[in-house]
């Protein structure tokens, strides 16, 4: 089985942090008997009216991964004129791809734009496609005319979608109720297990550290909810004999307001800014429980790399974090304060098997195990 794996979000040399979830489904699927080829349209803002760069290369999974940047000062325009891009991406193919590897099946990551380019690519070739869904924001791009048409047809040509939650799922059915449930399959984010291991942890004698992972932006209604557990821990800290310790990852333009909450609250926090994946395992391993407040998660990558590594998780109660999160591996919290220091309260009580944690999720998430999910629906195709 030959596949062209297709993305608009996918890590860089400039970014490399940028759809590194869309990044491990490939390396999952590379784990298995599967040949795959990585297609990437990327679009970026430039000071250039138009420019094309293209790097064909082999990653260091050995994946040949073919990166197409279109970069303009007009980038959102081009974003959203997938034509144009479909263009790009096909002449490309092939010339440069088809030669030599001809796809049984085009497999997209994300229906805009990347889901739209990977059917036009695989109609060109007569070919069936399949669509990892990651995007939490189906419902607004559905209320663009032309959009919520291109997005709608790719949806219901494809052979398979395979929404990374069943929360996810669930909206995508309420969002387009004439897609049949049998065109769904929900298959996991992937987390490498080589890289997120188990270490036992140490005894919390004098501290108890916990760690919280996101991008800390601004938004009309940020993602991420940070104040919450910011203020229970200032409130629990004064019940407890132990120093509360925070460690805080990731950048974005709000680190500096938390900082100051942190200073005001008295929260003992240090904020390490963005870390590579090998160091996040390490502060993991390193760390009692892991932290996360959020409004919503289509998945929650982080939390599964907090478990994997056998730290126990202290999250918020909503969207797909309910089917991560029971009360052998972490507590589930309503979004207010008071919620919060009661969930701070209890995991500081609960005796946890971090090794069992560990396993438990390695059996899920692995590069084999999703790998082996991926390549079945791919036969059956």
């Amino acid at each position: 089985m030959k596949v062209l794996f297709v993305s608009s979000w996918y890590p860089t040399q400039n970014n490399p942090n940028y759809g590194i979830f869309v990044k491990e489904h490939a390396k999952a699927i590379q784990t298995t008997a599967t040949e795959i080829v990585v297609l990437a349209v990327l679009t970026e803002r430039s000071k250039s009216f138009f420019k094309l760069i293209t790097n064909d290369y082999i990653d260091e999974s050995g994946i040949r991964t073919v990166e197409i940047n279109i970069l303009s000062r007009f980038r959102d325009i081009i974003h959203h004129l997938v034509p144009l891009q479909n263009r790009i991406a096909y002449h490309y193919f092939r010339k440069h791809i088809l030669p030599t590897f001809s796809p049984d099946l085009v497999h997209s990551n994300v229906v805009f734009p990347a889901g739209v380019i990977g059917d036009y690519i695989a109609q060109k070739i007569n070919k069936p496609s399949v669509i990892t869904e990651h995007w939490s924001k189906i419902a607004g791009i559905l209320k663009k005319p032309y959009l919520s048409y291109l997005v709608k047809r790719t949806y219901q040509k494809a052979s398979k979608i395979l929404p990374v939650s069943e929360y996810l799922k669930t909206n995508m059915k309420v969002l387009m109720p004439y897609l049949t449930d049998e065109k769904f399959l929900v298959v996991p984010n992937v987390v490498d297990a080589k890289l997120f291991t188990y270490k036992e942890k140490e005894q919390a004698e004098t501290e108890i550290r916990f760690c919280a992972i996101a991008t800390w932006a601004t938004k009309n209604e940020p993602d991420k909810y940070p104040e919450l557990f910011i203020e229970a821990i200032s409130k629990v800290q004064s019940s407890v004999e132990k120093r509360l310790k925070l460690t805080i990852i990731g950048g974005g333009d709000r680190v500096e307001e938390l900082k100051k909450l942190c200073v005001k609250l008295d929260v003992d926090a240090d904020f390490v800014g963005y870390q590579p994946k090998a160091e996040i395992a390490r502060i993991l391993q390193h760390s009692h429980f892991m932290i996360h407040a959020s409004r919503v998660e289509t998945f929650g990558v982080v939390i599964v790399e907090s478990l994997m590594t056998g730290t126990p998780v202290l999250c918020s109660n909503v969207a797909a974090l309910p089917e991560l999160i029971n009360t052998s591996n972490g507590i589930l919290c309503e979004n207010t304060v008071e919620s919060w220091e009661i969930g701070i309260m209890e995991v500081l009580r609960t005796k946890f098997n971090s090794e069992l944690i560990a396993l438990e999720v390695k059996k899920k998430y692995s590069l084999e195990n999703v790998g082996e999910q991926i390549t079945a629906i791919y036969s059956a195709n």
